[in-house]
């Protein structure tokens, strides 16, 4: 095939604008790697752009030795976790049997999750109901309201219903039941799917602060975003000291400062999230093209 200079020049120009686009996608977070590995009061002089001048670890140590940080780790990963497992494997579920026309009711409760998707039942009578749930200041209040998604139960619905039907006849006239089919080849054939709505859920489970801000009140029970967000607004306000500041400048060596903890701390909380991608990176394109052809 051959390739006219006007395309070429195009490529070319293509090549260059995807190039700088990436560069100012990446460079802001690399910077802030840079300086979260670097001495505290040493990049306080500036000039750290792509690696640490004064490479260390205190950092990182000071963040771990902090017993209200280790906990709102383990409260991120734990809700994260669960509520992602329970949520996906619910709404499958749902979504497995609102694709099957026999299913009694069926055009009542896709009414019914289609509301949900324009109306909700506003702040103060979820606040309420949440409290006579027994849900306020619970680990539970991160994972039951967020277990069912009707647009998750749509997408789940959509991509069931392309499956060929003869599969399941085969196994029902084998004596398999509803459950049996869906574990045994609803599941298998839907692995793409199942990959793509996990990482949407693992994603809204470990950027979401707002349960913490609305519903929860005991330091022990704060996320990590909850946790990044008040020391984002303490160093910005200068007030670091509220938040314990000096004594994680204090338990380590005159290398660390706020703003140093800022930036290692901003290093744990996104890292994590973005290991896992590349992993389930091949299911997600898949389930979005799949999805998005089949819906």
């Amino acid at each position: 095939m051959i390739i006219s200079r006007g395309e070429k020049i195009f490529q070319g120009l293509n090549y260059v604008f995807l190039t700088v686009l990436s560069f100012l996608f990446v460079y802001p977070f690399w910077r802030i790697v840079a300086l979260s590995f670097n001495e505290g009061y040493d990049s306080s002089r500036g000039g750290i752009h792509f690696w640490p001048r004064a490479f260390t670890l205190d950092n990182y140590k000071t963040i771990f030795v902090r017993s209200d940080i280790l906990d709102a780790y383990t409260i991120t990963i734990g809700r994260t976790l669960i509520g992602s497992i329970l949520s996906i494997l619910l709404v499958s579920l749902l979504a497995y049997g609102l694709s099957k026309n026999r299913l009694r009711g069926r055009k009542a409760i896709n009414m019914m999750l289609i509301i949900t998707m324009f109306f909700s039942g506003g702040l103060i009578p979820t606040y309420l109901l949440f409290k006579s749930l027994s849900l306020l200041n619970s680990f539970w209040v991160y994972v039951v309201p967020l277990l069912y998604s009707a647009s998750s139960v749509f997408i789940f619905r959509s991509f069931f219903r392309a499956l060929p039907a003869e599969l399941e006849e085969s196994a029902m006239i084998d004596g398999a039941n509803d459950l049996t089919v869906y574990a045994k080849i609803a599941f298998p054939l839907s692995l793409p799917i199942f990959a793509t709505m996990g990482l949407f859920s693992a994603v809204g489970h470990w950027n979401d602060y707002m349960m913490a801000t609305l519903y929860v009140t005991k330091q022990d029970l704060i996320p990590m975003q909850s946790l990044l967000m008040k020391i984002l607004d303490l160093t910005r306000s200068n007030k670091g000291t509220s938040f314990g500041m000096v004594d994680l400048v204090s338990e380590t060596r005159k290398t660390v400062t706020p703003q140093s903890i800022k930036m290692a701390t901003l290093v744990v909380v996104v890292m994590p999230i973005m290991c896992v991608y590349p992993f389930l990176q091949k299911y997600f394109v898949k389930g979005v093209i799949i999805g998005s052809l089949k819906g």
